[in-house]
């Protein structure tokens, strides 16, 4: 069997050469190391976790989901990430919701950022377009679009506002901005968030949809949807008539993450983390304690957790105690999260 593998391997190697010397094309073998799937990380365990290692380069990804949910907060942590490897990244953002301070407390650099606020549709595209043909010399990396529901074809921007516009525009401008861009991409990143909306006319099904018709849905890699879960309550001093009193409040909350789809991995997955309002982030013990639990690292008995480290020392506590401990020790933290990400690399490794 490993004689034919060999022959049919060079038939195929031949007819290739054959053919791009006739056509000036750039035909590969399947083998070839371009087809291997680069992952980035997204600047959660959790997401990480889910999409098999991180986003992969080359290809789109749509997150959508409840409103402040966590989803352009990936985008800036998956950007700063790539910047801090020396990459360059690009931000589209027809919303005008960046803050150039919040993506620099997320890690980010604003100063090595493209920043481009499209007043039509068709524009960003044309930008997009160019920054993927830049991409082929593996300078730039990200580009994150925030969001689908923002970007105005240029047919609704010269209608009248008083006039009723007309619904399918959006979906015809992004159908042709995918095909275009998914062509010229070789190995950049696009990073889409989307809202949804009433699916009107629906009985049965799903009530909801998402902007700008169904050509992301079709060509993203992957699409991870994000829910908002339960508030964590904490207890803060707060004055009260005049007097400072002990009262529970929000200090973060629960965020469901699932993939819908996903074309280089398992899609289905799973997983959740806690954003902690306090520190304006996603709070790193949550998704220790959520995979540590997981991988079998972390073990539970009651409502005490425990870990023993690579120096044999027993951290034992409750849920608040055994998150202090991740908090304030670095050392425990990056170790922890080091053996939750070679998990995830051999989970899903398929070689």
């Amino acid at each position: 069997m490993a004689v034919k593998k060999r022959a049919a391997t060079g038939r195929a190697a031949t007819l290739m050469r054959e053919i791009n010397a006739e056509l000036d094309t750039d035909v590969r073998l399947g083998s070839d190391p371009y087809f291997k799937i680069e992952r980035i990380p997204t600047g959660s365990l959790v997401v990480d976790r889910i999409t098999g290692g991180g986003f992969a380069l080359g290809r789109h990804y749509e997150l959508y989901g409840d409103e402040n949910a966590g989803k352009s907060y990936i985008v800036y942590r998956t950007i700063a990430l790539s910047q801090s490897r020396g990459k360059l990244c690009a931000m589209v953002d027809p919303e005008h919701s960046f803050d150039n301070e919040r993506f620099a407390f997320l890690g980010g650099d604003p100063d090595e950022l493209l920043m481009f606020h499209p007043k039509r549709a068709e524009d960003a595209v044309a930008v997009m377009m160019l920054l993927a043909k830049h991409a082929q010399e593996r300078v730039l990396e990200v580009v994150g679009i925030d969001s689908v529901s923002s970007l105005v074809p240029r047919e609704e921007m010269e209608n009248d506002p008083r006039t009723e516009d007309r619904m399918a525009g959006q979906a015809r401008m992004m159908s042709r901005a995918l095909r275009r861009l998914t062509t010229v991409n070789e190995k950049m990143l696009f990073i889409w968030t989307n809202q949804e909306r009433e699916n009107i006319g629906i009985r049965f099904g799903n009530p909801k949809t998402t902007s700008g018709g169904r050509a992301l849905r079709f060509y993203a890699t992957g699409r991870i949807e994000f829910r908002r879960g339960s508030k964590v309550m904490g207890k803060r001093h707060k004055a009260r008539g005049f007097k400072l009193v002990e009262s529970e409040v929000a200090v973060g909350r629960w965020t469901q993450v699932k993939v819908e789809k996903d074309k280089s991995t398992i899609p289905g997955r799973e997983g959740a983390f806690i954003f902690n309002f306090e520190m304006k982030e996603v709070d790193p013990a949550s998704e220790i304690i959520q995979l540590g639990l997981e991988d079998g690292l972390i073990e539970r008995s009651g409502n005490l957790f425990s870990y023993v480290d690579l120096e044999d020392k027993e951290w034992k506590g409750t849920e608040k105690k055994f998150s202090g401990f991740i908090h304030e020790n670095a050392d425990l933290r990056e170790e922890l999260e080091t053996a939750i990400i070679d998990q995830t690399i051999a989970g899903d490794d398929v070689g």
